[in-house]
């Protein structure tokens, strides 16, 4: 219960200061979160950022105490879990793993921790920084880049293909 409410606690304080709720002069000290969980064998853990604007930069820090494979979603896919269609960055972590992402547009997105491929109760620290990304100048392009045909794209991966 007490690991629920601060993840929450945690999701609520990191989507407020993102969203700008926080004020400027708190910033500094208010930008990080930290959190510890333990993710038991065949099973996932989720943390859920609340009400992200487009563009943030949102950079994380995880350890973890055996392989697990982190996942960082959209609502949508978060729903369709472990089935996930276009996800942010889907990734195994051995020990440690750093990284940042650029949320593409607002709305509620989800960190999770999959130790369903493990043996054993992965314990993981994680350490997480979030900040409003700039506005860009330029409008976006009206068609993306056409993709290689040669090969899938890494982040349009088939469903049930985490790697553990």
């Amino acid at each position: 219960m007490q690991s629920h409410l601060r993840r929450q606690v945690v999701a609520t304080l990191l989507g407020a200061l993102v969203a700008g709720a926080i004020p400027a002069s708190a910033w500094a000290q208010q930008n990080q979160a930290r959190l510890t969980a333990e993710v038991p064998p065949g099973k996932f853990k989720t943390l859920r950022l609340r009400n992200v604007p487009a563009e943030a930069q949102v950079a994380l820090a995880v350890k973890s105490s055996s392989r697990i494979v982190l996942s960082v979603l959209n609502e949508e896919d978060a729903r369709r879990f472990p089935q996930v269609q276009e996800p942010i960055l889907t990734a195994p972590v051995e020990q440690a793993m750093s990284f940042a992402v650029t949320i593409p547009t607002a709305g509620n997105y989800y960190v999770v921790f999959d130790n369903g491929k493990g043996t054993e109760t992965a314990k993981v620290q994680m350490a997480l920084r979030a900040a409003r990304g700039a506005r860009s100048q330029s409008p976006a392009p009206s068609t993306p880049p056409p993709e290689s045909e040669d090969r899938p794209s890494p982040l349009r991966r088939q469903p049930g293909t985490h790697d553990m």
